[in-house]
């Protein structure tokens, strides 16, 4: 798709600029869920920026921390190697860089959302002040650059930076290929998969004629697969859709239940803006203005993780002398920069960055040992310079499939599986990544030095897994295979790549046959669902196998007592429920170690496509396997089960009088998978007991981080639910106020029109729109800490009109910091101007309102504005007078109308010395 394509997408009423003047309805519904409603985009972006802040800043400010490496400064030394992660990548300048190149449209929407966000913190200082006391600190303004910084502290934990696996493929790849050659090496048998359980049937591709033939006619990527798979990655959320077909409207129905672990506050932010030809809602990422999953008044889409990254790996050579590295029987040397992690209660670190013409080098975050080599880790995204962002703001604006597709294009990673349904009466799927194409599979990394193992383009979307109105009726996905053995492209995936999940079975069970759903059945018989399928087909098998062997077997012979009476069901007020949890915990250790493993396919995929044969075999009779193999790994399971019910190591509290005693602690702040330290023992919360636990059902109530049911019929009908409430203040009436529905498996209204959101609405503010300007004013520090020596230069002019450019600020490598610089005043006929960088500072000099202070004293002003190179970059120019010489190391900060920036620090030295 043409760029202009995405532009005539978003911005169709061509209102994307932000101007003072314009006003901004935020309404709050019952459980404090911002609705945004405004005469343009840029205004409602305005909006959902300020609620957010309202909502989440302290949030958004961890997130931008993590992304740009900056936790260590309020953490300590336990956050350098997270911060070292980030650094080494460049998250944070290619965040900013990528808002910059941003197309107008987009961009303006970044910057009204943190035109938004910036209001808040002005208007409310003292809330601000009182969020921030547990660190100490107060924010700085937001930029659009953190929009992305924000997804991208999210996305990193479903798409790591690096894949230090694909080091040690390659290595065991190396030595097979020098005892047998490489191509039969690369030749060898991978992964069994279970073909039956793809998302995408090869039938429903092959309706596309020309496209499936171009698939068929394309020859396998050769690769050196898995012999067995890692452990499942994190687990990230189930999504279906049932054409009118199968609804009692007769038109679509959508849910999405994304599964991360429920936190205080929620990792996903939910609002709903409504301006220009924007009228959407959803749940994104606190920061961020753009929706991952959600709905307008034509389509809905859900999505879950895909398991696969749009990463490849290289190893690069390094030339005899270590000073460069290999290409192509050439030398080429690295790009080398420096980068320094303030810490709390510990000296700063101070690393080097190097950069190879394929990415950035991982070395020092693998525990492997480079031979020779540097390990690089190539991430698209970061490489072209763009933002999954641009994708998901374009799909927030489709009215139909084809625009809807339009917008994916723009998409890069975590990769994704989609589920789609719109008012016309479709269904859809698609398998959402930018997949790199390489000669060889992406598993291993590939060789750099040669020049001919290259990224030689990308897989076209078109030519990614996909399906519109499937002959099933139904689409379902749950972090399961996307398509069969037939496909030619390896799509590198780790999570679930081999089959079903137990999950994503108990959809297609749920799901088949004939009946009719509508919101009110996918919340009570699907959404509650709590059976793990893989487990209610093996234990009837199981339990007839282990008749005699409990005999001799006490502790297996207590579990099965514990199971007598148990129906398969996952209830934590049943007594048999820790035992019940201990037969799902143990089924993946013993699969390991079982043949099976190499015969039906690797991790819970595996493990499901077992269940599902004996079901098939077995379900309705009263006979057991005959096949040796299967009946060891049958007893070895229930064996491993009985052993960690015996051990109390179920995980699973037994009810006490009839009542769960299951309950979900969540630390506030902690973030989840991100592990901050909880800020406050006291804020943290404890959910209800809980009705089932099981990650492995679909209920999974621990992992029901956000549920979305959406009717295309009537939108106004739609039901959702955010646990355990919209706001991390916790003077707020909407912290937790959504536990109780979320703990009996509920929802709440999520309605589109004005109308419908009057109803429930309780609370209105009139927010007046302030332009992008990064509100107050902030000077930008050489070590990053707003308050040691400034990142500037000082301009000499000789007498002769000659200049001379001096850093402001050194590093001290005996120090191990940076420190300020000696700014010497030469002769009387030569003139020194102070040049500093922040955010903030764009005022004419005319209009009087900027003032540099070097301590009391204030400085002529010559220039307050862009700083030309970098978009959100200010500077300022002012006049050093003579009169300062001398001063020895002083405080410099800016003042506009009231409002001062932080402070920073230079070196002033006495007059007449030689520069």
């Amino acid at each position: 798709m043409a760029r202009v394509g995405l532009l005539v997408l978003l911005a169709v009423a061509g209102c994307c600029t932000l101007t003072a003047g314009g006003t901004v309805e935020l309404i709050r519904d019952r459980w404090g869920i911002p609705h945004l409603f405004a005469e343009t985009e840029a205004e409602a972006f305005f909006g959902a920026g300020y609620a957010a802040a309202e909502d989440r800043l302290l949030q958004m400010e961890l997130f931008r921390r993590r992304a740009r490496g900056r936790l260590a400064e309020l953490f300590g030394p336990s956050f350098v190697a997270s911060d070292r992660k980030f650094r080494i990548a460049g998250i944070g300048r290619y965040c900013d860089e990528a808002a910059a190149g941003l197309p107008e449209d987009l961009g303006a929407y970044l910057r009204a959302f943190a035109a938004g966000v910036n209001a808040f913190a002005r208007a409310n200082p003292d809330k601000v002040r009182r969020r921030f006391a547990p660190l100490g600190f107060a924010p700085e303004p937001w930029t659009a650059g953190d929009c992305v910084c924000a997804w991208m502290a999210v996305a990193e934990l479903f798409d790591s930076l690096y894949d230090e696996g694909a080091i040690r493929l390659y290595r065991e790849f190396r030595e097979l290929a020098d005892r047998m050659g490489e191509q039969e090496a690369l030749g060898q048998p991978g992964m069994v998969i279970d073909d039956w359980a793809a998302v995408v049937p090869e039938s429903e591709m092959a309706k596309h004629a020309e496209l499936y033939a171009r698939l068929k006619a394309t020859p396998p990527t050769p690769g050196f697969w898995y012999r067995s798979l890692p452990d499942e990655l994190l687990r990230f959320s189930h999504a279906w859709a049932v054409s009118g077909v199968r609804s009692v409207t007769g038109k679509p129905l959508l849910e999405s239940d994304p599964q991360t672990p429920v936190n205080n506050p929620p990792l996903w932010y939910e609002f709903h803006l409504s301006g220009g030809r924007l009228d959407v809602r959803g749940i994104g990422v606190a920061g961020s203005p753009a929706l991952l999953i959600g709905f307008n008044r034509h389509i809905a889409w859900g999505a879950s993780a895909l398991g696969a990254a749009s990463t490849v790996t290289f190893l690069e050579k390094l030339a005899p002398d270590g000073g460069g590295y290999l290409y192509d029987g050439e030398v080429a040397p690295f790009e080398v920069r420096r980068e320094i992690i303030e810490v709390k209660d510990g000296p700063p670190v101070a690393f080097h960055v190097r950069r190879s013409r394929h990415g950035f080098v991982f070395d020092e975050l693998t525990s492997l040992r480079p031979e020779g080599e540097a390990f690089v880790s190539h991430v698209r995204q970061i490489e072209d310079g763009q933002t999954s962002l641009a994708g998901l703001l374009g799909m927030m604006g489709a009215g139909n499939w084809a625009q809807f597709r339009d917008a994916m294009q723009w998409y890069y990673s975590p990769g994704l599986h989609i589920v789609y349904a719109d008012v016309h009466g479709n269904i859809g799927y698609q398998t959402l990544l930018h997949l790199p194409q390489t000669k060889r599979t992406r598993r291993m990394a590939l060789e750099g030095w040669t020049g001919r193992d290259e990224v030689i383009g990308s897989v076209p979307l078109e030519e990614l897994p996909w399906m519109l109105n499937p002959e099933a009726g139904f689409i379902s996905h749950a972090n399961n295979l996307p398509v069969g053995s037939w496909y030619p492209y390896d799509l590198g995936i780790s999570t679930g790549g081999t089959g079903h999940s137990s999950r994503s079975w108990r959809l297609v069970q749920l799901l088949g046959g004939k009946a009719l759903f509508s919101v009110e059945s996918f919340e009570t018989q699907v959404h509650r669902d709590d059976v793990h399928s893989a487990v209610a087909a093996l234990f009837p098998i199981a339990r007839r196998l282990a008749a005699e062997a409990a005999r001799a077997d006490e502790a297996l012979a207590r579990l099965m007592e514990a199971l007598r009476d148990w129906d398969l069901r996952y209830r934590a007020d049943q007594p048999s429920y820790p035992a019940a949890m201990a037969l799902a915990g143990a089924l993946l250790t013993p699969y390991r170690a079982s043949p099976l493993s190499r015969r039906l396919g690797g991790g819970e995929g595996g493990i499901t496509h077992l269940a599902r044969r004996l079901a098939e075999q077995y379900g309705d009779s009263t006979a057991v396997p005959r096949d040796a193999e299967v009946r060891d790994y049958l007893l070895a399971w229930l064996r491993a089960a009985a052993q960690s019910f015996a051990g109390g190591r179920s995980g699973a509290p037994a009810p006490r009088d009839g009542l769960s005693r299951e309950i979900h602690v969540m630390p506030y702040q902690e973030n989840g998978p991100m592990r901050l330290p909880p800020l406050g023992a006291r804020l943290a919360l404890e959910s209800p007991p809980l009705a089932c636990g099981q990650a492995g059902t679909i209920w999974s109530q621990k992992g029901n981080s956000y549920t979305q049911i959406v009717d295309l019929a009537a939108p106004d009908n739609s039901r959702a639910v955010l646990p355990p409430g919209i706001s991390e203040d916790p003077e707020s009436p909407h912290r937790a106020d959504q536990m109780p529905l979320w703990a009996a498996g509920g929802t709440r209204p999520a309605p589109l029109s004005r109308r419908a959101v009057e109803a429930i609405a309780v609370s209105r503010q009139r927010l007046r729109v302030e332009p992008y300007d990064i509100s107050a004013p902030r000077l930008i520090s050489a070590d990053g800490s707003g308050r040691g020596p400034a990142a500037g230069n000082l301009l000499r002019i000789a007498s002769d009109g000659t200049p001379r450019w001096e850093p402001l600020a050194l590093y001290d490598a005996a120090l191990g910091r940076f420190v300020a610089a000696p700014v010497p005043f030469g002769p009387d006929a030569e003139q020194c101007y102070l040049v500093l960088y922040g955010y903030g500072l764009r005022q004419p000099a005319a209009a009087a309102g900027v003032k540099v202070y070097v301590d009391d004293t204030i400085l002529e002003l010559l220039y307050a504005g862009a700083q030309g190179a970098y978009p959100d970059l200010d500077q300022v120019n002012a006049l050093l007078p003579r009169s300062l010489a001398g001063r020895g190391e002083v405080d410099v900060w800016v003042g506009i109308e009231g409002r001062t920036s932080n402070r920073v620090r230079i070196l002033l030295a006495g007059g007449d010395a030689t520069p």
